[in-house]
């Protein structure tokens, strides 16, 4: 009886120390506008999104799109993140259409609409519409997390990978992903007016994927990675 209860205890004890999960930060490049053949509506943009169990303050990061480190990235602004939280980051301060627009910020609201996190970064590179990588750094330079993607040629929407898996179009409607409002592109854009839209979901709570907005024809799509 005395090694039984002896051996209750043992057991009690060990559950009593166990090690507790660990809290940690997920943050990942969940959404990036390379911009368009012709005007580009916006600046460059990418979106950020915390995936981890911990609140993480966007202002400890940095992006960059080739040499992957922080001494030639842009700083982010600072946001706190919670889980499933996402901000949206301008490359670029002054605006695509400076004639129309004031600020890049200004411009991104008005074809955008309104983002609950709306940053932008303070250098890093500006994406390439003929293929590029993004990569998010901490202030040790290690990469936190990186999206490759490649160009299009015409109006034909190449398809991109993120890590090696397999990605798709997205639909409007689905997952968050709107149409934005219409601007001037006499390059892609219709006679007479050359107006034309993009379709993303900037600033919306994504599912754990990772996504990249390529544009080359009249509508922009978000190409979205499955979830395996």
């Amino acid at each position: 009886m005395r090694i039984e209860k002896l051996g209750i205890m043992t057991t009690a004890i060990g559950m009593a120390f166990a090690p507790a999960a660990v809290a940690a930060i997920d943050l990942q490049v969940t959404e990036a506008f390379n911009g368009l053949s012709g005007e580009d509506g916006t600046v460059d943009w990418i979106e950020i999104t915390n995936f981890g169990d911990t609140v993480a303050d966007t202002a400890n990061y940095w992006y960059d799109d080739d040499s992957q480190t922080i001494a030639d990235g842009g700083n982010l602004d600072s946001f706190l993140l919670g889980q499933g939280e996402s901000a949206v980051f301008l490359i670029d301060t002054a605006p695509a259409d400076d004639v129309t627009y004031l600020t890049a910020s200004e411009e991104f609201t008005a074809i955008w609409g309104a983002v609950s996190n709306l940053g932008q970064t303070n250098g890093g590179g500006g994406l390439g519409q003929g293929g590029d990588t993004i990569t998010l750094l901490d202030g040790t330079d290690t990469i936190i997390h990186s999206l490759t993607y490649t160009g299009a040629e015409g109006n034909q929407l190449q398809s991109t990978e993120q890590l090696g898996d397999p990605i798709r179009l997205s639909v409007l409607g689905e997952n968050g992903a709107y149409e934005s409002g219409q601007f001037f592109n006499d390059n892609i854009g219709p006679s007479p007016d050359f107006l034309v839209s993009m379709v993303g979901s900037p600033g919306a709570v994504p599912e754990p994927a990772s996504l990249v907005l390529l544009c080359s024809g009249a509508i922009c799509l978000l190409a979205r990675r499955r979830q395996s």
